[in-house]
């Protein structure tokens, strides 16, 4: 007898065991994933429904009473604490800083008496208990018209549920000409054109084309499975003229208390968009179908890394990654064509064609984590890029566009001409040097996109002025492109692509384009002010700026800046290519140490004195908020000082990522915060993030295990990490000392295992 009660509990210890120990296949990572982190403040981050990299993102817009600063808060469309939801659109950005996108608002309501005269008198109060998101999903009860409402997306389509309490009183209201402006009281000018038309009693189609910050052009189908039985045509508001129209419509409920809504979208046409629409969602009453192939798709990115923490830290985490793959976007639609910058239809050379290419933010950790990540993401875009390079249309007559070059900024393929710098060339420096290339692109093609992009004037790259003088002077005009501002954030971001053109050319064999590009790659040397240890502005005659205010933030908007949304603080260390040199430059391993001392426990802060932006995110004169600081707190390790890096990082991380609505200090910048947060959490950071080094930090998390693309594992462990024990004491590599600052991308890819012993002692 004893012998069987023994065979009983070795069985069910061996079926407890199978039954905890999860393959990763069966784990909801979604469960981490928190969308309401950066939607409040300036995170700007929306907490709708989308698929990774999906063209569309459908999510609420909400409304406060207007203040001082409403639009800045308001450039994605949404903030958590608004007491009022206006409507629900289709397409979002992920925290950028500039308004655009929030097309199609669709308001389900069952009053009959709405004065039309506000664009916002069709608000809802709602209850925020009532109001949730997940990867994939969103819902909310609207208080003021008795209506349930949910949301979920595949790539090209929108699907809205909406459960109405009174079905006898149904209506929807379909606003075709809102969408985010810089001026809340503009959005009459927002469409530049638009048409539209019923095909049936269940279908609306049409075209816009959107005007803010870049001029965007969409087509759409809109599919209900109620007949319409009544639309009107409302007056636009305060009768102001607009291009497109919005409509009341009433349905048939048939004794349904449930309207179903389907949207499609394309830059191409109608047609492609009910193509697209009609690949991705085949019947009616399939919204939980497409809800969960949706939680399928985020759990197949979410998977790419196990973390080991508290639940807090794996929301921290999760949220992150989550953040990360929101884009960039996929615009081409299910047939590989997508509209170019030049207004001509093409088909993608990859089948996908990825626009919304905030590379001024995310070349410097988001773009280098998709390397390791997602390799086969990382050549789709380069090929994408390749694209927009070959199909963009020269203009001579136009200095702007007098030359080809890589996208700065591009949104669903048209250039907004934000930012400095040519960013996307350390993009392709890096992935090649990682053994990544573009699709049907030889490699003298690709270099001579880099080359054109680093060597040619067009806005904002200043190539005359800087192979004249050796930097931009702020009073010099050789074309209508100068303008003699952010002249010193220009020289310095534009020779790090330089540096990085470099590596290419030397790749390549390019003796003559190296010698070129190596030698301007070191003029940040002309802007470095000897006697005040800071970079600043020099005139034509080579005389520095005096009397600087070395805390004031500026940018464009201020005649003769030096710097580009910073200050002098921020891009004294704006040198990611050669921080050894700039350590000699400052006077070696304590002077720079003093400096970063400076910046991080200065009693000021940075301010931007000439608009409203209360900036967020700032230790000392250090602004995490914005990205050209974001490698600042790595700089300690090549001083005497190297655990001040585990120091500050560990307080940027517990007192600037929080698991709440106003989480994260600054916007997510189409996840460069959130790729910072995952990379100084893993316990190393791409300082210079072109040619595969990674500077160690302090890990934040105990273990990680990346599942990478080519089927290996590289783990990395924390031993003793906790609150005291936050310096690092000593790291091996696969059970080898590792006494080196740094680790490489071959390294992490080849797999393995990298462990922080973690202690106290400096």
């Amino acid at each position: 007898m004893t012998r069987w009660i023994n065979i009983v509990i070795i069985l069910y210890c061996f079926l407890t065991i199978v039954g905890c120990t999860e393959k990763p296949e069966s784990v909801d990572y979604t469960k981490y994933v928190d969308p309401f982190i950066g939607t409040q403040h300036e995170g700007h981050c929306f907490p709708g429904a989308t698929t990774p990299m999906g063209m569309v993102q459908v999510s609420p817009e909400s409304y406060n009473n207007y203040y001082k600063g409403y639009e800045m808060d308001h450039v994605t469309g949404y903030q958590f604490n608004d007491p009022w939801l206006i409507g629900f659109t289709q397409t979002h950005l992920n925290g950028v800083g500039c308004p655009s996108m929030s097309d199609i608002l669709l308001m389900p309501f069952g009053k009959k008496d709405i004065d039309p005269s506000s664009r916002f008198n069709y608000r809802s109060t709602y209850q925020k208990e009532n109001e949730i998101a997940t990867p994939g999903y969103y819902r909310v009860y609207l208080d003021d018209h008795n209506v349930n409402v949910e949301l979920t997306a595949a790539e090209h389509s929108a699907y809205h549920r909406y459960t109405y309490d009174h079905a006898d009183s149904a209506k929807l209201l379909v606003d075709l000409q809102y969408g985010v402006s810089w001026d809340i009281n503009s959005i009459s000018s927002n469409v530049l054109e638009a048409n539209q038309q019923f095909n049936d009693e269940y279908t609306l189609t049409g075209y816009r084309k959107g005007s803010v910050w870049a001029p965007r052009d969409l087509f759409y189908v809109m599919k209900f499975n109620k007949k319409i039985t009544s639309k009107s045509i409302l007056s636009a508001p305060e009768n102001k003229e607009e291009k497109a129209p919005r409509y009341i419509l009433g349905f048939d409920m048939e004794a349904n208390n449930q309207l179903e809504v389907l949207i499609g979208v394309s830059t191409v046409g109608v047609n492609e968009a009910k193509e697209n629409l009609e690949a991705e969602i085949t019947a009616w009453n399939s919204f939980d179908k497409i809800r969960k192939q949706s939680k399928q798709k985020w759990n197949k990115i979410l998977r790419k890394i196990d973390v080991e923490g508290s639940k807090d830290e794996k929301i921290a985490f999760y949220t992150s990654l989550y953040h990360l793959f929101i884009q960039p976007t996929n615009i081409a639609d299910v047939n590989g064509k997508y509209r170019t910058a030049s207004n001509e239809v093409k088909d993608a050379s990859c089948g996908k064609f990825y626009s919304t290419l905030s590379l001024w933010d995310t070349y410097r950790a988001a773009n280098p984590m998709y390397t390791i990540l997602s390799p086969e993401l990382v050549g789709d875009m380069l090929t994408s890029m390749l694209d927009s390079y070959t199909t963009m249309t020269i203009d001579p007559d136009n200095p702007k566009e007098a030359n080809r070059y890589l996208p700065r900024w591009q949104l669903w393929g048209k250039e907004t001409h934000t930012m400095v710098g040519n960013h996307a060339v350390p993009v392709f420096v890096d992935a090649y040097l990682k053994g990544i290339k573009p699709i049907n692109y030889t490699d003298e093609q690709m270099f001579e996109a880099v080359w054109t992009s680093v060597t040619k004037p067009h806005y904002r790259n200043h190539v005359e002025l800087i192979d004249s003088f050796g930097y931009i002077p702020y009073d010099a005009k050789r074309s209508s492109i100068d303008d003699g501002k952010e002249t010193v954030s220009r020289l310095l971001e534009n020779i790090y692509d330089d540096h990085c053109a470099s590596l290419l050319a030397k790749e390549l064999g390019k003796k003559k384009e190296f010698d070129f590009l190596i030698n301007r790659a070191g003029f940040y040397k002309n802007v470095y002010h000897s006697e005040s240890g800071f970079m600043r502005g020099r005139n034509a005659k080579g005389e520095f700026k005096e009397n600087i205010d070395l805390t004031e933030v500026v940018g464009e908007w201020v005649e003769g800046s030096d710097f580009t949304e910073g200050n002098a603080y921020h891009y004294q260390f704006h040198v990611q290519h050669d921080v050894p040199g700039l350590v000699n430059l400052m006077g070696g391993e304590n002077a720079i140490a003093t400096k970063l001392d400076s910046m991080f426990y200065s009693s000021s802060k940075p301010e931007v004195k000439t608009l409203v932006w209360n900036i967020h995110g700032t230790m000392g004169q250090y602004w995490h908020g914005n990205e050209p600081c974001h490698h600042v707190p790595y700089l300690y390790k090549y001083s005497s000082k190297p655990q001040e890096t585990d120091k500050i990082v560990k307080t940027l991380v517990d007192d600037y990522y929080h698991n709440r609505p106003d989480g994260l200090m600054g916007n997510d910048d189409c996840g460069q915060m959130s790729a910072w947060y995952m990379f100084s959490s893993l316990g190393f950071y791409p300082v210079d993030p072109c040619g595969g080094e990674y500077i160690l930090g302090a890990p934040q998390i105990s273990k990680a295990v990346i599942n990478l693309p080519n089927g290996k594992e590289f783990t990395m462990e924390a031993k003793n990490l906790s609150d005291e024990n936050h310096i690092v004491q000593s790291v091996t590599l696969n059970g080898a000392p590792l006494d080196r600052r740094y680790i490489t991308h071959k390294e992490i890819v080849n797999g393995g295992i990298l462990v922080f012993q973690m202690g106290c002692k400096d």
